[in-house]
């Protein structure tokens, strides 16, 4: 039976075999709703407002991350046949569904949007799907009884199943799923930040004796390529400054929504049920089925339109690109002062703080790597973590000055009351 094929920007093409069990039940979950669904929520958020390629979504993502997972599979296999054999189907659909609790707007942005201040638990809300979606718990489940709680598991990072079967997809330093977005996520925004020797790492993969993911010492070179790619990408595109002011468009707009109350103009169930949630947690998955992009865009067109200034206002903005603009909190400059100043410059023109005044951070870029390291299988037979292997590694991950800044956002009109006039 012929591999199913998809096109696929950085391969050319990804596939998957009909005739093998596991890539088969890859292809059945590909056709499900809930999968299918990821083709309606973002991957980049409003990283479109600034690179105007960015528009993909999550479904092409997720067949991607699940494409890497198998050839890195296909590459242990020829050492580790029997730990290949015995995880192969929980790891493929692991890699293909890590992502399926996703909402709008745009995936990791929403949980700022909906929930400030509050994790972000698209893993949770994933295992929920798998446990409680018919359609996929019935695929699994038909596959074999033990295959969905192994997902769970290896989704949980969970101490049930050997560590290298998670480490696979969310390990530190190099996986599948950052192996996948570094480079899409850059070709889509016509950038190269994100480009990296992907058959090298995949090649280099094996495990240790104590079953966990280890590079071979002898690509050391490709990991620090890719860990310099990944850092770029979160510093040009991820973290850049205009894509975090218009993310806080999106939080100041479900606040006022909030603040409206019964007054606001227009809301389906989905939305009601969205704005009362104090939490993700209080979300039914028959909600967040319905969380996508063109459902919030929908709303936000209908708002641009309403009778409430200000969220009329906040809407018009993202419809239209009238973008908050920032300021640098400068070494020497104190966070709490900037805010004075533009709460004073909104106060001048009449604009609510509450709205239009928003301290935003970049966060650490490697903070996982500080907290689960991968490990480094060494020409000698010794295993180390990569901070050990190479000082390099050990210099990027450590050095909060080139993760970390600070701005504040607010409209143009204020920023220039500042005396900014960029």
């Amino acid at each position: 039976m012929s591999d199913i094929t998809f096109a696929d920007v950085v391969h050319q093409s990804v596939s998957f075999s009909p005739s093998d069990p596991a890539e088969a039940l890859i292809l059945r979950l590909a056709d499900t709703r809930w999968f299918q669904r990821l083709r309606d929520i973002s991957q980049t958020a409003n990283t479109r407002l600034v690179y105007m390629f960015s528009e993909h979504s999550r479904f092409g993502h997720c067949l991607g991350v699940a494409y890497l997972a198998k050839l890195v599979l296909e590459k242990l296999a020829r050492r580790f046949p029997e730990d290949v054999r015995e995880h192969k189907a929980a790891i493929l659909t692991a890699a293909l569904l890590h992502d399926v609790g996703h909402l709008a707007p745009g995936s990791h942005t929403a949980f700022k949007t909906w929930f400030p201040g509050q994790p972000d638990c698209h893993e949770e809300i994933a295992e929920l799907v798998i446990n409680e979606d018919p359609e996929i718990s019935g695929l699994l489940d038909a596959f074999s009884l033990k295959l969905r709680p192994a997902v769970t598991a290896i989704l949980g990072e969970s101490e049930s199943v050997p560590a290298w079967t998670w480490e696979i997809i969310s390990g530190g330093g190099w996986n599948v799923d950052r192996g996948n977005w570094s480079t899409v996520d850059s070709v889509l925004a016509g950038v190269s930040y994100g480009k990296y020797n992907i058959p090298a790492l995949v090649d280099s993969m094996v495990l240790t004796n104590e079953k966990h993911l280890a590079l071979m010492e002898n690509r050391l070179d490709a990991m620090m390529h890719f860990m310099v790619s990944r850092h770029a990408m979160y510093r040009q595109v991820y973290q850049h400054r205009v894509l975090l002011a218009a993310d806080m468009i999106n939080k100041a707009i479900v606040q006022r929504a909030r603040d409206l109350g019964e007054a606001l103009s227009f809301a389906d169930p989905v939305m009601r049920h969205a704005l009362a949630a104090k939490n993700a947690a209080e979300l039914s998955l028959d909600s967040i089925f319905r969380m996508r992009e063109s459902w919030w865009r929908y709303h936000i067109s209908r708002w641009s339109e309403g009778n409430d200034a200000i969220l009329r206002d906040l809407c018009d903005r993202l419809l239209h690109r009238r973008l908050f603009k920032t300021i640098r909190c400068a070494p020497g400059t104190s966070m709490e002062s900037l805010i004075a100043a533009g709460r004073g410059a909104l106060e001048k023109l009449g604009l609510e703080p509450r709205y239009y005044l928003h301290e935003i951070s970049t966060a650490d870029v490697h903070s996982g790597d500080t907290r689960q390291s991968m490990l480094v299988l060494l020409e000698d037979g010794r295993v180390m973590t990569l901070s050990e292997a190479d000082p390099m590694f050990k210099a990027v991950v450590s050095d909060d000055r080139i993760s970390r800044r600070s701005w504040i956002a607010l409209p143009r009109e204020a920023k220039g009351e500042l005396g900014h006039s960029r």
